[in-house]
């Protein structure tokens, strides 16, 4: 009996051995293959890079600037440097970025706040780093386009599972906060707008990753993920009920579907558009906080019609707030602004002009892109941002359905958002949709994509 086991032993120790023999050599050719090899190297080191700077969105500051200036230098010690400078300088988008940081950099002539106006500057270098630097990301090649989104989805999926328990735990303190558009914990700096964005823009991803990639389709279990991710993301956007990401979640969601059904089924086209617009009223009764949230926007809605003022105390009516100021300026500065470094003691006089009961901890510069921007610089020069905002739609090849939703959104975005006055807000316009700019760099296969003509 126990000379059996023994030789039993024996048999799965050696079975072991083999095993961990053939696991050294895989990983030693994985990484002869990948890393020794100096072109996937500069391309390891760009996708690690990406990586980082996606972490430093949610985690850090200083790991997403001190990544992009790596990626930065990356694309230009490179062998395919000419290349990316190339690639560069014929898409208009990112000579409209350029002029995008330009203008603000012009306007601390007749600024006189220039340290307002320079901290406005430094926010809007990656409008100059990012076109050019992300060149130099594979994004053409399937494995890295799985990598970046990858690594994506599980940070995203781990701060969801902060957040849930955070909110299992205190369930009575955030659904009260809700009452006072107080939200989850999200990312380290409590950017709870970029992150419900983000997730969105996600989604999207995963409906790439899952329909649009014939040429080398993911296997069961990673399909059967991708859609429980997209599942979790969607029940999540609603439990955080940000009001930007729920827009942009119906509209990507009505859209995606509409479209994408239209070339084969066109009942279905106009049925399945009709059940997602449903879904909002079905998470009015099941889900605690996004009830509470549509509760506290008809409250306000109802205040400010019946009282004929804004509250600035309410979330929406202070955006209002900010409107009213920002276009009575705009009128008296229509041609040069008032300088980028000027805006907030501009809107401070028109605080206590119009809305002397605001207090200083609430008074903002207006919550609209396009706004403070042509309060910034004047309306001829805010064309610059215009330019840009339009030329984010243009691409080319079978997939470019999923840049012009990504640009969709977030036209949508910063027309309720000075999102471009944010490090964060900055990444997230210019990363998601740079990204789907390399993606579709000659993708020009006929197969099925989602088609906008």
């Amino acid at each position: 009996m126990n000379s059996g086991l023994n030789i039993f032993a024996g048999i799965w120790d050696f079975r072991v051995l083999c095993h961990q023999i053939l696991r050294y050599r895989l990983m030693k050719k994985f990484y002869r293959d990948n890393f020794i090899d100096p072109s996937t190297r500069g391309e390891w080191f760009a996708v690690i890079c990406c990586i980082a700077m996606i972490a430093g969105l949610f985690f850090s500051r200083a790991v997403l600037s001190g990544s992009m200036i790596l990626l930065l230098l990356n694309a230009l010690f490179s062998k395919s440097r000419l290349e990316n400078i190339r690639a560069w300088g014929h898409d208009p988008f990112s000579w409209f970025c350029l002029s995008f940081f330009f203008v603000y950099l012009l306007s601390g002539i007749w600024s006189d706040n220039k340290e307002f106006w320079w901290a406005g500057v430094v926010n809007k270098l990656p409008f100059v780093i990012l076109p050019f630097s992300m060149c130099s990301v594979p994004f053409l090649k399937i494995k890295y386009q799985r990598v970046i989104i990858g690594a994506l989805l599980l940070m995203q999926s781990g701060i969801i599972a902060n957040s849930i328990f955070q909110l299992i735990i205190h369930k009575e303190f955030y659904l009260q906060g809700y009452h006072v558009s107080q939200p989850l914990p999200t990312t380290k700096y409590g950017d709870h707008i970029r992150f419900s964005l983000s997730l969105v823009l996600s989604v999207l991803m995963c409906f790439y990753l899952l329909f649009d990639q014939a040429e080398r389709p993911l296997k069961r279990i990673w399909k059967v993920l991708l859609g429980i991710c997209v599942l979790i993301f969607v029940l999540y956007i609603h439990v955080l009920a940000a009001k930007t990401g729920l827009v942009c979640l119906y509209l990507m969601g009505t859209l995606y579907a509409f479209i994408r059904l239209l070339r084969y089924n066109k009942i279905m086209a106009l049925i399945l558009p009709v059940l997602i617009v449903i879904l909002p009223v079905f998470s009015y009764y099941v889900i605690p906080t996004f009830r509470t949230k549509v509760d506290y926007v008809v409250y306000e809605i109802n205040k400010t019609v019946s009282e004929q003022k804004y509250d600035y105390t309410l979330s929406d009516a202070g955006r209002m707030i900010t409107y009213d100021i920002g276009l009575r300026s705009i009128a008296r500065h229509p041609l040069m602004g008032v300088g980028a470094g000027d805006l907030m003691d501009e809107m401070r006089k028109g605080y206590r002009k119009y809305y002397p009961e605001v207090s200083a901890e609430q008074q903002y510069g207006p919550i609209n892109q396009f706004l403070y921007t042509a309060l910034c610089v004047g309306i001829p020069l805010s064309l610059s941002l215009l330019g840009m905002t339009c030329f984010a739609f243009a691409g080319r090849g079978r997939l470019k359905g999923y840049l012009v939703l990504t640009a969709l959104l977030m036209f949508v975005s910063i027309m309720v958002e000075s999102m471009l006055e944010l490090q964060f807000g900055v990444f997230t316009y210019l990363f998601f949709i740079l990204f789907w700019k390399y993606v579709l760099k000659d993708n020009t296969g006929k197969t099925s994509g989602i088609h906008i003509s």
